[in-house]
């Protein structure tokens, strides 16, 4: 039962109102003069009592009638009217449902059975690239990736990972061909090593023509011992002590066939020789810039470091200490990162042997615990 109050001159045509209004059940409650505050709206002021009709109960809403695109509005509305209260809990999480898979379906070659596989798969590959040593967000993202591809699980893993690391094999020189590769990097991480296993395996195994050069001021006794490689080597050696000699040499020289360039350790916090070297390689376009970073490094480290020798023009980096790590994680990590080819993996301190080409498979399938990462693992392993 509900009231409602009417000003009018008279009883009987404040009973015309409310009936008019309220309806032929319309009870008179009282009447009495009115308040001299609301005296202008009429002499009597009369209250009437009445019962609401109940509202008719909406008409379900048809399936199909409400648009894709407002399904968790039209559901909550459905929900209602049927007099079913879901919580907010519930209603959050059809929402979440709704939009995962309309993601699925609108996404290029997506169906519902793809849908409801990739959370496992996602999990179980996500947890094995962590696992090798990638960072988390890198290893969902791959895991989403090769659940998506057909096929077993764990080949899918193999195949995306290794289609997304960038490695540039070294190609074999033809006779009149000349190569020039310089070797740098922080000190201490194996770049005058590296330089006489590439002049063995890659020079003089192959019966290309080598030469070394240094340049810049290098530690102590760095020259000397690099003289001394090249005297066991057999090949011509030329000690630079300035970028400006060492462009002379380069430029003057008719010769072909492999020259490598030994410099000397520069820390990233140096960005003076940085600079300078920079301006010389810009100079020298033709230069292939190894950068030589210690696999065992954190990602974290190596991508700091390239980004200080950014200024060189990096064109390649090239991995040491792989057999002094237990994962190789760090290393797919930084080339995922940094989008620069990889070509060279140093596996020892044997001179010229543990020196190899990376390979794509083998480093994706050294991630995915199997322990390949250049050709010559991957093909010993494949046998």
């Amino acid at each position: 039962m509900q009231t409602k109050t009417y000003f009018a001159s008279s009883v009987p045509m404040a009973l015309e109102l409310a009936r008019k209004e309220l309806g032929e059940d319309a009870l008179l409650v009282t009447s009495r003069p009115s308040p001299s505050a609301t005296r202008a709206l009429g002499r009597l002021e009369v209250t009437f009592a009445w019962d609401p009709k109940p509202e008719p109960p909406a008409a379900p809403v048809p399936f199909g009638a409400v648009p894709f695109g407002a399904a968790p509005f039209g559901m909550q509305r459905a929900l209602q009217t049927s007099g079913i209260r879901a919580q907010p809990s519930e209603l959050d999480e059809i929402r979440e449902q709704i939009s995962a898979l309309r993601l699925a379906v609108a996404r290029p070659g997506g169906d519902l059975a793809a849908f409801h596989q990739q959370p496992e798969q996602h999990d179980y590959l996500s947890n094995r690239l962590i696992d090798g040593g990638l960072d988390p967000d890198t290893a969902r993202e791959i895991s989403l990736a090769a659940a998506r591809r057909p096929g077993d699980r764990h080949g899918a893993m193999l195949q995306e990972l290794s289609g997304r690391l960038p490695c540039a094999p070294f190609p074999e020189l033809k006779a009149g061909e000349s190569r020039t590769l310089a070797f740098v990097g922080p000190p201490g991480r194996g770049k005058s090593t590296t330089l006489v296993k590439v002049a063995a395996r890659l020079g003089l195994a192959k019966r290309v023509p080598v030469k070394i050069y240094t340049a810049g001021s290098h530690g102590v006794c760095g020259e000397e011992q690099m003289a001394r490689f090249a005297t066991i080597l057999g090949v011509p050696f030329f000690a630079c002590e300035s970028l400006e000699s060492l462009s002379l040499a380069l430029n003057g020289d008719t010769w072909k066939g492999l020259a490598l360039i030994d410099t000397p350790g520069i820390s990233p916090t140096e960005s003076s020789e940085i600079t300078e070297f920079a301006k010389f390689f810009t100079r020298c376009p033709e230069i292939e810039k190894h950068l030589v970073l210690r696999a065992d490094a954190r990602s974290a480290d190596m991508i700091g470091v390239i980004s200080r020798f950014s200024a060189m023009g990096i064109s390649r980096l090239l991995f040491t200490g792989v057999d002094e790590t237990l994962s190789l994680g760090a290393m797919a990590e930084t080339l995922l990162r940094s989008k620069i080819s990889g070509t060279f993996v140093g596996t020892g301190q044997r001179l010229p042997d543990d020196l190899e080409t990376v390979s794509a498979a083998g480093l994706a399938r050294a991630v995915c615990g199997e322990k390949a990462c250049g050709e010559k693992a991957l093909a010993a392993m494949a046998a």
